[in-house]
């Protein structure tokens, strides 16, 4: 695994510095809007896992790993956590089950509607659309036979208020 005190380190304070408003205009929308959070354990031996969150179109949204391990190929490669392995190990591993190409085998992925999106450890995004998010491993389908193991992420949206 590639150094998860030092990430879980810089995952917090990038975690701390990315719900600090950066603007006026931000720091306005900030306060009129709430979170909420959802804790899901994503499989590496499953193809797209519904969190049964629903992002609305305009939301944010961000991914959190915080814990667990896996692997594309329990017989021949090491556990990794959500950001997958590294380009050395990803250049041995075979090249045809990538679901994105140019992400790296083992990386967490996100799905809403027909976008997907690498999240790897930490990632905050707004929405162009709607939809449940759904999670799983950079590995396709046909390819999942020989993964192990689930990582734990946190999922939290920020959804503005409705007036109407």
């Amino acid at each position: 695994m590639r150094g998860f005190i030092a990430r879980s380190a810089a995952t917090a304070a990038v975690t701390a510095l990315a719900l600090v408003p950066v603007s006026a205009a931000e720091a306005t929308t900030a306060a009129s809007e709430s979170a909420r959070s959802y804790r899901f354990v994503v499989s590496a031996t499953s193809g797209w896992q519904g969190t049964e969150t629903y992002i609305r179109r305009g939301d944010r949204y961000s991914v959190e790993y915080v814990g667990g391990a896996w692997t594309v190929d329990s017989a021949r490669f090491d556990p990794v956590d959500a950001d997958g392995y590294d380009w050395d190990t990803d250049a041995r591993i075979y090249q045809g089950c990538k679901i994105l190409r140019n992400e790296a085998y083992g990386t967490l992925l996100a799905k809403r509607g027909r976008s997907i999106t690498a999240m790897g450890s930490y990632r905050k995004l707004r929405a162009k659309g709607s939809g449940t998010l759904r999670l799983r491993i950079n590995d396709a389908d046909r390819c999942l036979g020989d993964n192990a193991g689930r990582i734990t992420v946190v999922i939290r949206v920020w959804r503005a208020r409705s007036y109407g």
